[in-house]
């Protein structure tokens, strides 16, 4: 009994002075790529609520120059911010009450390693009234790219542009 007591004793102070464990380097990875995540999450949501609010400008501040954007558009080619806003901003002049209903943001993921790699993607659908009086709501999905400074390098849109388009007619 007193053999098993030290015995157990003995245990406790080397498990006591041993070295804490190690956090594998995958895991650490994944914090950081889920913390950058939040960062362009963050930035993404600013200028999501920007638009909303009609401050093109406030929007652009999440944008890098460079950006390469992708409208959702048939046979549109990539375009830059200033093709990206002035789209954005053709919605704000045209539809009044613009708002991103039912939002899911999902961090995205590096097709390549199947691991979080700090870009952000959502769906959601947009609904607005238009300067015509009609209520239009089209399910969109986005994926968002960013840069170290954390600003949009990449964005594509997908959403039925053409069908919204012809919500309107008469």
């Amino acid at each position: 009994m007193k053999a098993t007591f030290i015995c157990a004793i003995g245990s406790i102070v080397l498990l006591s002075c041993s070295q804490p464990p190690k956090i594998d380097e995958a895991a650490a990875k994944r914090v950081e790529a889920i913390a950058l995540y939040q960062k362009n999450l963050s930035v993404l949501k600013l200028g999501l609520q920007a638009f909303q609010d009609e401050q093109m400008d406030v929007w652009a501040d999440g944008v890098s120059d460079s950006v390469i954007w992708n409208s959702a558009a048939y046979g549109s080619s990539p375009g830059k911010k200033e093709d990206w806003k002035k789209s954005l901003s053709g919605y704000v002049s045209e539809w009044d009450s613009i708002r991103l209903k039912n939002p899911i943001f999902l961090p995205g993921v590096d097709t390549a390693k199947f691991e979080p790699d700090g870009s952000v993607r959502y769906y959601g659908q947009w609904a607005a009234i238009h300067k015509s009086g009609v209520r239009t709501s089209v399910n969109f999905y986005g994926s968002y790219q960013f840069n170290n400074d954390n600003k949009i390098v990449q964005a594509t849109d997908f959403f039925d542009i053409g069908g919204m388009m012809n919500s309107l007619m008469p």
